[in-house]
């Protein structure tokens, strides 16, 4: 019996081993690897040949009436395009940004954005809106401006639905976020909807994070 429960304990010992080395040797073969396994984001955008979509300046007033000039900094850059009133998927398109707030919103790299799409969206709105979710001390902000605008913004520059429809006055909008590189160029949409499609843009940003870190590295 002695002797079964000495092979027992070696056994667990064993494992517990192995459970432990796993992730030193994962990373070791990472770094020395990585390269090989990891595949840089597509640049998304018009369909034109030879041709990368820049997202281009523009201006906006931020939930504490701040006149807030895009880019503000050489960052990658999250958007949404939102309003108050949407009961269609408003909230999750809120709770996906403050998730991806909580992981990025104090990082040196990063700035987000919610844009709203109604100028009834007053930065006082916007500023009760913010205040449920964690925006303080964060670089994500709530941005306002006319609707012509914003709509602008949404379908020229993000080319994503983003207007107000001319028969029921309902703001019409898509459903997703965006992901910028430092060079205001789009590398990712990412649909609110699901669990997946946010884990998905933590991952990329990350992924964005490392690429854009080496590069200063190696400049």
């Amino acid at each position: 019996m002695a002797e079964k429960n000495k092979k027992y304990s070696l056994g667990k010992i064993i494992t517990l081993v192995v459970i432990l080395l796993i992730p030193g040797l994962l990373h070791l073969y990472l770094r020395q690897t990585g390269e090989n396994i990891y595949k840089s984001l597509p640049y998304l955008g018009k369909e034109e040949v030879g041709s990368i979509t820049q997202i281009q300046p523009f201006q906006l007033i931020n939930q504490e009436g701040k006149v807030i000039d895009f880019p503000e900094r050489h960052s990658l850059t999250v958007v949404s395009f939102m309003h108050t009133d949407c009961e269609a998927f408003g909230t999750m398109m809120e709770l996906a940004m403050d998730k991806v707030a909580q992981k990025f919103g104090k990082h040196p790299m990063v700035n987000l954005y919610s844009i709203s799409l109604d100028s009834n969206d007053t930065p006082d709105v916007l500023k009760s809106l913010s205040e449920k979710y964690h925006i303080e001390n964060t670089n994500w902000q709530f941005l306002t401006g006319s609707e012509k605008e914003t709509s602008r913004i949404s379908r020229e520059e993000f080319l994503l639905d983003g207007f107000r429809d001319t028969l029921n006055h309902d703001i019409i909008h898509s459903p997703y976020i965006v992901l910028l590189d430092t060079k205001r160029q789009i590398r990712g949409y990412y649909e609110v909807y699901t669990k997946d499609e946010v884990d998905r843009l933590v991952g990329e940003m990350i992924l964005l994070i490392t690429e854009e870190s080496k590069g200063k590295r190696n400049e």
